[in-house]
């Protein structure tokens, strides 16, 4: 697979989708119509054969989101730390149209198993009650110190940090990767991460109905292209940034995050004492810079 992934020819960004009954209202009728809907369905997640966590995803991507997750949360720190890794569990659309009403028969449950290349990683689970939610990043902890953690990158050898980053390119990336969110596109209702490199291009883009579920697909896509760290990318995401998507951004080497929604006060101080690139409300070309970090340039030339 190519570090330069293209959504639109990926079998994974067609499964989130299905086709529903529905009745829409035109200002004067109610008529019965088809519509597509995004798909949200739990994923077990198990190391070493042993439950991890289970979260509500939008199919597709499901090795990426495993990886990715595992990564954030110091379980792997490389491809190296993955022994195996197998899906199990029915897609989505396995066999035709998936219904729209979600699962909850156990045997129809999809389960992601990572065996860990260290028989002696003390791996202990977080401590999470039930299932978290496509929109929670940090549902279940169980203390604040425990969700205000961040787990600092795997140590490497020492980079020299330059500025690098075009004020100007930062405008350009929402426009970018928008026409590519296929899913998006048909049904309106999924988030999208998508990760860029200093001209601009996009290496990866993934989208789920979770914020933090794109965020942890884009890294492990990365991570199983052995890219990290990405100390040289720019994370756009399409949804607004909270503290952790600051956190998993700073896990996986990124240094700056532009965002075409808002931010909130936590991922500011984060950003700020990182040395993190925060940009929020990226539309037509203008920004609310909120951290200007350590790779920003000062000229607003694009690059």
């Amino acid at each position: 697979m190519s570090a330069i992934d293209d959504p639109t020819q990926s079998e994974a960004h067609c499964v989130g989708v299905v086709k529903s009954e529905v009745h829409r209202f035109d200002g004067t009728f109610i008529e019965p119509e088809t519509d597509q809907v995004v798909v949200e369905e739990p994923l077990e997640i198990r190391v070493n054969s042993e439950a991890f966590s289970t979260l509500m995803r939008t199919p597709g991507d499901d090795e990426d989101l495993a990886v990715g997750l595992l990564y954030g949360e110091g379980v792997i720190d490389s491809r190296a730390d993955i022994g195996a890794l197998s899906l199990h569990g029915e897609d989505a659309l396995a066999g035709g149209e998936a219904a729209a009403a979600p699962r909850t028969d156990d045997a129809l449950l999809n389960t992601a198993d990572l065996l860990h290349s260290d028989p002696n990683r003390n791996i202990t689970p977080p401590s999470r009650q039930g299932s978290s939610m496509s929109s929670c990043g940090v549902c279940g902890k169980r203390s604040i110190s425990e969700a205000m953690a961040i787990t600092p990158p795997p140590a490497r050898k020492p980079t020299l940090v330059e500025p690098w980053l075009s004020p100007g390119l930062i405008g350009l990336l929402p426009g970018r990767m928008e026409p590519l969110q296929e899913l998006f596109q048909r049904t309106g209702a999924l988030h999208a991460a998508g990760i860029f490199d200093p001209e601009g291009e996009l290496l990866f883009l993934r989208e789920d109905i979770g914020r933090h579920n794109a965020v942890d697909k884009t890294i492990g896509a990365a991570l199983l292209e052995e890219l990290l760290p990405l100390n040289r990318c720019v994370l756009q995401v399409s949804g607004r940034v909270s503290f952790e998507i600051v956190q998993k951004a700073y896990r996986a080497g990124i240094p700056a995050i532009v965002s075409v929604s808002g931010v909130s006060s936590l991922s500011i101080n984060m950003a700020r004492t990182i040395g993190m690139t925060l940009a929020g409300f990226v539309r037509d070309g203008k920004y609310c810079l909120y951290s200007r970090g350590n790779c920003l340039l000062n000229s607003p030339a694009q690059g």
